[in-house]
């Protein structure tokens, strides 16, 4: 049984790029992904966007910064809002060796926002100057501000508030920086994007980028810090808790649509991904609740995260 067409996740492939919109009240008609790192800016106004199995309000002023390969949709925003966006490919995104803490939270699907008011003049000059220099044909300028968007965002992960069990920044194992394994991370994540609904394993993953099951799942997991499983996993939980929010299908069906060939195989994994079976997700499901016209910050449904946020730069910084 197949979603209703509006309901279907949109995979675009946007490379490095950059927008600045106006919005008034209106909606994507559905949910989108891509497999870059997305930078946000709201200047003004308020948005809700649902992202995976939770709605999030984001208010002016604060930088955003989250992988979007996790299906996201605006739901509603106050008129006038005024978005600023970037896309930065995950290859160049990987290159730049961010703090593992920092990239593991990004790639485990956490979206990391700023909260230290006093960027939020710097970051909207910012985003003015790379909007111009990243739509220049001249090269040096593209590069210079690719320079300062790694700079801002390492600058943001040195904000973002550790576990200290986790803090230790460790470098690649060697053999990985060749610039080779960065492409084949991204073509990895791109395939199973397309393909996670299917009948897919992790040697079928492997052959279609070219890598042994084994080379494959050992380079992801170094890199991305997450085992391929649990990404694959990852995507389909979260394709089915679109289904489970969205629609009234069958569980029976959400779990063949998610690629689950078995109720027992979708309850199980449900379970462990939300800590919550996919009847009690859906029954916590009611958009009334959701804070449309409140302050920033998240309605979780069901056992999900809520944005990591910076805490609030020294003052001497």
């Amino acid at each position: 049984m197949k979603a209703a067409s509006p309901m279907e996740i949109q995979y675009e492939v946007n490379g490095l790029g950059s927008l600045r919109e106006t919005r008034n009240a209106t909606t994507q008609p559905r949910p989108h992904s891509h497999n870059e790192i997305e930078v946000m800016l709201i200047e003004q106004g308020m948005g809700t966007w649902l992202m995976g199995g939770e709605f999030v309000n984001f208010e002016a002023g604060k930088m955003t910064v989250f992988w979007a390969i996790r299906p996201h949709q605006i739901i509603r925003c106050r008129p006038k809002t005024v978005i600023n966006w970037l896309t930065i490919p995950l290859t160049v995104f990987i290159e730049w060796q961010m703090p593992e803490y920092f990239s593991k939270a990004i790639l485990a699907g956490e979206t990391i926002i700023e909260r230290d008011p006093s960027w939020f003049p710097v970051d909207k000059k910012a985003f003015a100057n790379w909007h111009s220099d990243l739509k220049s044909a001249d090269r040096y300028r593209q590069r210079m501000a690719l320079l300062e968007i790694e700079a801002r965002l390492g600058r943001l992960s040195l904000h973002v508030q550790q576990n200290p069990s986790r803090a230790a920044v460790r470098p690649p194992a060697p053999g990985l920086l060749n610039h080779n394994y960065f492409d084949k991370i991204s073509r990895i994540a791109d395939y199973v994007s397309k393909h996670f609904s299917e009948p897919l394993t992790i040697p079928d993953i492997a052959r279609a980028v070219d890598m042994h099951p084994t080379s494959a799942t050992k380079v992801f997991k170094k890199i991305c810090g997450m085992n391929l499983v649990h990404y694959l996993t990852q995507h389909r939980i979260l394709y089915a808790q679109r289904l489970l929010t969205t629609t009234d299908m069958k569980i029976l069906d959400v779990a063949l649509e998610s690629g689950y060939q078995s109720a027992s195989r979708f309850y199980a994994a449900f379970k462990e991904f939300c800590g919550t079976s996919p009847q009690e997700f859906r029954r916590s499901f009611d958009l009334r609740k959701v804070p449309l016209a409140g302050e920033a910050g998240v309605w979780k449904i069901g056992r999900t995260r809520p944005p990591r946020e910076a805490p609030p730069a020294p003052a001497n910084e």
